[in-house]
């Protein structure tokens, strides 16, 4: 993930953007995009990623680390909801 999506988590957060919560939100933007990549059927459809609720879930994944590092509770269930989504795009749109 680059420093734009990391920049706009921070505005969204209303966290400081120091070098070092930058690199904290890109380290955690980039776990949480490994997540997603392998919670839905990406080879079916690569170009899902050029989807807006693929960086959603992406975001939001990565906003709930932000807040609970180990995700003591699960994942939130927006994002539970964002991937049962996006696999169903991955597996129409691969199909086709």
């Amino acid at each position: 993930m680059d420093e734009r999506l990391a920049k706009q988590v921070c505005d969204e957060l209303h966290i400081d953007q120091t070098d070092e919560e930058l690199a904290t939100v890109i380290a955690l933007l980039n776990g949480s995009q490994a997540v997603i990549d392998d919670s839905i059927e990406l080879a079916t459809y690569p170009a899902i990623v050029d989807n807006p609720l693929y960086n959603r879930a992406v975001i939001t994944l990565g906003q709930a680390m932000y807040y609970d590092r180990n995700l003591a509770n699960g994942q939130p269930k927006a994002v539970v909801l964002m991937v049962d989504h996006l696999n169903a795009i991955c597996l129409t749109k691969g199909a086709n």
